[in-house]
């Protein structure tokens, strides 16, 4: 089976489990921009990936996402805006790239919701980080590997954190997910249990990082894998505000696969 995982250091750590032969994998795993893991997804070149949580809460009735397991953060040095302002100087107008839907969806609900500002979000295409700070806009939306160490003038604005500001709950940025009635209990598992090894194995993978403090940090303290009560929360505030502002028509579910249980799990329910 294939798996498709962003080329993020985040989601190396969700996936660290496989690939420190601590757990046995039936997967071979393949790096890419989240964009293109959705597109090797639809395209049906792979059988689990990991999609941003709001692509995967519009496709609800197509897939199924592995439960418990998914990438989570009480702040994200993946995702900021940056402008020479400060909090007391809004922007007008913030430059973003097209494809970092969820991204700019997260800042829009963060600075309506939290500063009562409503600045304009300019699209623009295939434009890197580095490329958007220099766009005319104001401010620009910057996401993606590369964004922990770049410089920006002025003032930036942790996403992750803005989001656990307003919501009092970590965000869930990524869904491992499969085609819908796919995920068996063998899949499952599997994925649960490279989720346990790779927590279990965290301070070795931090300390083979060889990144600066702040970094490791994020790895050691603001870093999750495991949807526990707190994500779940998160989740219903994501899809209430996916509703109240238009992006859909209901209130989304959240498609989690269920586990089949075994024959002898059902005879010990009867049995209790």
């Amino acid at each position: 089976m294939r798996l498709a995982i962003w080329n993020y250091p985040a989601a190396e750590f969700l996936v660290s489990g496989f690939t420190s032969g601590a757990v046995a994998s039936p997967f071979e795993i393949e790096r890419h921009p989240p964009e293109e893991c959705a597109a090797r997804f639809v395209q049906d070149e792979v059988d689990v990936a990991l999609l941003p949580t709001t692509m995967a809460l519009q496709a609800y009735d197509d897939i199924d996402a592995i439960p418990t397991v998914g990438l989570v953060s009480w702040k994200y040095p993946y995702a900021r805006l940056a402008w020479k302002g400060g909090l007391h100087d809004f922007p007008e107008t913030i430059a973003y790239n097209r494809r970092h839907a969820q991204e700019q969806f997260v800042a829009r609900v963060v600075m309506h919701e939290h500063y009562k500002v409503d600045p304009e979000f300019v699209a623009y295409d295939g434009r890197a980080p580095h490329e958007l700070i220099e766009m005319p806009e104001e401010a620009a939306l910057l996401v993606g590997p590369d964004v922990p160490t770049l410089q920006a003038e002025g003032f930036s604005m942790d996403l992750g954190r803005e989001w656990f500001e307003l919501t009092n709950y970590p965000m869930v940025w990524g869904l491992l997910v499969t085609r819908r009635d796919r995920a068996d209990n063998a899949l499952i598992e599997s994925v649960i249990d490279n989720a346990k090894a790779a927590e279990a194995h965290r301070d070795v993978w931090v300390q083979a990082q060889e990144t600066p403090a702040n970094l490791n940090a994020f790895y050691s303290e603001d870093l999750r894998i495991r949807i526990d009560r707190l994500g779940i929360a998160s989740l219903t505030e994501l899809r209430t505000y996916l509703f109240y502002y238009d992006v859909m028509d209901e209130i989304p579910d959240v498609p989690f696969a269920s586990r089949e249980e075994d024959e002898d799990e059902e005879e010990k329910k009867e049995e209790s």
